[in-house]
């Protein structure tokens, strides 16, 4: 007699249990602490890739919303208003409107043509930042970018741009947003449309899923979160450079999360984000400082041989 498998739901929020109670039960360094912010960060990175990769596309050029993310909140701390809301706001529709674009713009391309052409569309902002000195500083970027501020809750202050323990629980509720949407995007009725689309376009079109507009909005969706993650790196980090936020690496890495923790399950890129950037970070940097990110190459090729469909589903 079988027995029957541990709802998923149950692993995941037994995981989250465990993340949420860890800083307050464990002596743990404070820049531990800091890696595993950073990988909740990417694993909502990771979710917004994979939105666009449901239905179909996959997307070379995150970076691109990612570090328009970066610029448009560090612009506007700098220039304008540095309220968080209002950076991170405009962060999250720099990005959703160059999202909008290049969903309309390559709309009848798909596969690996469109794979190199969102590739390509990083350069555009890359180039623009690097170069407009007047206002973007060019190649020196943005310093001194201010960290999220101080919230008052009642007789309880959380400082938020200088407690790493403060940070990194935002973080994980920023994670449990973007799982939220995840779920959403493979489990609803858009979901199913997505699902439709990325399995045969044609017949989804015959049986009424409006698909360009489907594509339109889970691409914009995408872009959205993505310059979200952005423009916290921004407030986070307190500086940006063009090298830095429009690099290949942010482009490639949701891409081997997802691959590895399984783009169809709705926690897929979050447990790949979780199991490697600490694993990257923690254990594999110190002991190869210059080579320790061609694990990701590595995790694809290894993805692809023994688990294509992500950590613990081998293939049949």
């Amino acid at each position: 007699m079988k027995k029957k498998p541990i709802p998923s739901f149950l692993i995941f929020w037994a995981v989250i249990l465990v993340l949420a109670l860890w800083p307050l039960v464990t002596a743990h360094p404070q820049w531990v602490c800091r890696v595993f912010t950073m990988a909740f960060l990417y694993a909502t990175v990771a979710m917004a890739w994979n939105l666009t990769a449901l239905s179909g596309l996959i997307s070379l050029g995150h970076a691109a919303y990612f570090g328009l993310g970066a610029y448009g909140a560090a612009l506007m701390d700098h220039y304008g208003s540095g309220n968080p809301a209002v950076t991170l706001t405009t962060a999250a529709l720099a990005a959703g409107v160059y999202g909008a674009v290049c969903a309309a713009v390559f709309r009848n391309l798909r596969g690996a043509t469109f794979a190199l052409v969102s590739l390509a569309a990083v350069e555009i902002p890359k180039v623009i930042a690097d170069n407009w000195e007047s206002v973007t500083y060019g190649s020196l970027g943005f310093v001194g970018i201010r960290p999220l501020p101080l919230v008052h809750m009642g007789r309880v202050t959380v400082d938020f741009g200088g407690d790493l323990t403060a940070q990194y629980y935002a973080l994980l509720v920023v994670l449990l947003a973007g799982t939220w949407v995840h779920f959403k995007a493979i489990h609803s009725r858009w979901g199913w449309a997505l699902r439709s689309i990325r399995e045969d376009e044609q017949a989804a079109g015959v049986l009424g899923v409006p698909v360009y507009p489907v594509r339109w909005s889970v691409m914009t969706l995408s872009a959205l979160l993505t310059g979200l993650c952005g423009g916290l790196y921004a407030h986070l980090h307190g500086f940006v450079e063009p090298p830095v936020v429009f690099s290949t690496h942010l482009s490639a890495m949701p891409l081997v999360l997802s691959i590895l923790g399984g783009r169809f399950r709705w926690f897929g890129p979050a447990l790949g984000a979780l199991v490697l950037y600490p694993l990257d970070q923690l254990v594999l940097h110190p002991v190869l400082p210059a080579g320790h990110a061609a694990v990701y190459g590595l995790v694809i090729v290894a993805s692809v041989l023994f688990f294509p469909k992500g950590l613990g589903l081998r293939k049949k």
